[in-house]
């Protein structure tokens, strides 16, 4: 095969780009499936790291889902059917700015992934103060990452997840990254609640109790893709501390507002989902350790799939902040194609 033939063959066969983009650079939410308390969401011109746009959260005391009073403002995306079916494998990355530190009391989650229709989270990023975790559900509660300071005020930071979709906790696994670096690998955990679609929510979510700040959080550059160079997991060199405070014009939460919430169920979870029902479950803390494993059960989950309530039943959860586990933080033409591919990807 001539090397020309061999260049457009690999090119084809690439992928390149995000499956989808949430980057608010269509001046709005439309973007996202839904939003949750979208009244306090807007999109801003600054900060912002890519692009010319991102969008503001910001968490109030008032900002109570019904049913449960989990504080929460959050958006919603819902991978396309069959991407999160069982033997499937997502990647998914987004980047956020905090212009102060967030509150060690309560906890606040800022990314999750849960099951539709169940509502039972399977994993979870939490952050208390400047410390940041991660964990998974299923089948028990478990930490499989902190970090104590990273989560520095000012500084974008970026998340970044490979996830291998499984009911079978043998074969469920997930990869993270912050910042660029793997900071888990391979951490082994059923991914799938059951057989129902899962999606993720990134935002501000509390647990019902009363607090007198009202934090902010920046949303940029959230992708889904096929590969981690779709998703870019490192920060640009251009990212490090945005373009300033958290101000900056924009246009508010749009008409796809509504939808998520609710809390139902879990083993050890913590999160959200689409309407509402009564929280049983919990969420780990980090609170301490840096960059280790550990397991531990969580203090609900016994009434998983009831409390069902509104168009699409409960959320997997009780926010963050709850007791938990204990903590850890050739050819010659194709050689050339492939490089360009390589290069491409990376851009």
């Amino acid at each position: 095969m001539p090397a020309a033939a061999l260049v457009a063959t690999v090119a084809t066969g690439a992928s390149a780009a995000p499956v989808w983009t949430g980057d608010f650079e269509t001046g709005d939410l439309s973007q996202w499936n839904t939003s949750l308390n979208g009244e306090h969401i807007s999109v801003v011109t600054s900060p912002v790291l890519q692009g010319t746009r991102a969008g503001q959260i910001q968490l109030t005391n008032d900002a109570v889902w019904p049913g449960n009073g989990i504080k929460r403002v959050e958006l919603n995306h819902k991978p396309a059917a069959g991407r999160t079916a069982e033997g499937a494998q997502t990647y998914f990355a987004w980047s956020f700015y905090l212009p102060e530190a967030l509150a060690a009391d309560p906890p606040t989650q800022i990314g999750y992934w849960e099951s539709d229709g169940s509502y039972n989270q399977v994993m979870s990023f939490e952050v208390v103060g400047q410390n940041i975790s991660f964990a998974t559900r299923k089948p028990a509660n478990k930490v499989h990452w902190q970090a104590n300071g990273a989560v520095t005020p000012g500084v974008w930071h970026r998340i970044a997840l490979h996830v291998k979709w499984s009911t079978n906790p043998s074969q469920g696994s997930v990869d993270v990254w912050f910042d660029g670096e793997q900071v888990v690998t391979a951490g082994q955990a059923q991914t799938l609640a059951d057989g129902n679609p899962h999606f993720t929510q990134l935002g501000l979510l509390r647990n019902p109790s009363e607090f007198t700040d009202s934090p902010i959080l920046i949303l940029d550059d959230a992708v889904e893709g096929d590969t981690l160079e779709d998703v870019r997991p490192a920060l640009p060199s251009s990212g490090e501390g945005g373009a300033g405070g958290a101000g900056g014009g924009g246009t508010g939460g749009g008409d796809n507002t509504g939808g998520a919430g609710g809390a139902t169920s879990g083993s050890g979870g913590a999160g959200g989902g689409t309407t509402s029902g009564s929280v049983t479950s919990t969420s780990s803390a980090a609170t301490s350790g840096a960059a280790t494993t550990g397991t531990g059960a969580g203090t609900g989950g016994a009434d998983e799939g009831a409390d069902e309530e509104g168009d699409e039943g409960g959320c997997s959860c009780r926010a963050a902040g709850s007791p938990a586990a204990p903590t850890p933080l050739a050819l010659a033409g194709l050689a050339v194609a492939l490089a360009f591919v390589r290069r491409r990807a990376r851009r």
